[in-house]
């Protein structure tokens, strides 16, 4: 490798992190003046479904981008000297980010469903919207620990910690391939992780101490080496307190 392609490949890689660390940056900055704009409201208000499809959006960003970008950076660690031009990894992340849209898509239908049985609570303070049934927040916490031991979980998560098995089969040298490989990357990642980001509907869909913790636990997922041990664990540790919380509702 060449000095002048050696220098290129560190220039693409410093502009690919500062890229994601800026999209990151801006994202969390975006929810924090949300949830500070909502802090003194506390009168229901009619569910908006573009803003919402918007906050969860950019509530992916912010929180899935973390453990996503050592892949990405992996990625255009492995693009060959010959590819088309820099872009792939950015398409990459791009695709990824794509799956994430259809989450959010699912995932406003899923809040707009709730408010309108009324199984979300009015206020909109402090962490805005949750489950105003502990029955149903305990089944929900029981099923997001059950589905940590699952066969689907093990294996989404697998491929979700690096792209690097699907570079072995070939790498996608076009932007095409680029732009599917890194939307495969993000339906594994929404398929490992789906279930911990329902839990937002728990601690509230604006809470910002809830978004750092799923954040925390999605990326620690994703580079602690025995992540079987750590998704078993976070799954019991689930299904003990949804449990504790469903005695709760059904003993009053």
């Amino acid at each position: 490798m060449s000095a002048i392609s050696l220098h290129t490949l560190r220039h693409d890689r410093a502009l690919l992190l500062g890229c994601l660390a800026l999209a990151i940056v801006l994202s969390w900055w975006y929810l924090v003046r949300m949830a500070g704009g909502m802090s003194g409201m506390d009168a229901p208000m009619p569910f908006q479904p573009w803003a919402t499809f918007t906050m969860w959006m950019v509530m992916m960003v912010g929180m899935m981008l973390p453990g996503a970008a050592p892949g990405i950076l992996m990625f255009a660690a492995a693009r060959p000297q010959d590819s088309p031009g820099a872009s792939l990894p950015y398409l990459f992340a791009l695709g990824y980010l794509l799956a994430w849209v259809g989450y959010s898509a699912l995932a406003t239908t899923t809040q707009w469903g709730l408010h309108t049985l009324g199984l979300l609570t009015s206020s909109q303070a402090l962490s805005g919207q949750a489950l105003n049934d502990s029955i149903l927040a305990g089944l929900l916490l029981i099923a997001a620990g059950a589905f940590q031991w699952t066969p689907l979980k093990h294996a989404c998560l697998y491929r979700c910690r690096s792209p690097l098995g699907m570079v072995a089969e070939g790498f996608p040298a076009n932007r095409v391939r680029a732009l599917r490989a890194g939307t495969l990357l993000g339906l594994y990642c929404a398929g490992c992780c789906w279930a911990l980001m329902a839990l937002m509907f728990i601690g509230g869909l604006m809470s910002l101490a809830w978004m750092a913790l799923i954040t925390l636990v999605i990326l620690l997922e994703k580079v602690v080496s025995p992540w079987q041990h750590l998704a078993n664990g976070l799954g019991l540790a689930l299904v003990a307190y949804g449990g504790w919380l469903l005695f709760m509702g059904l003993s009053v």
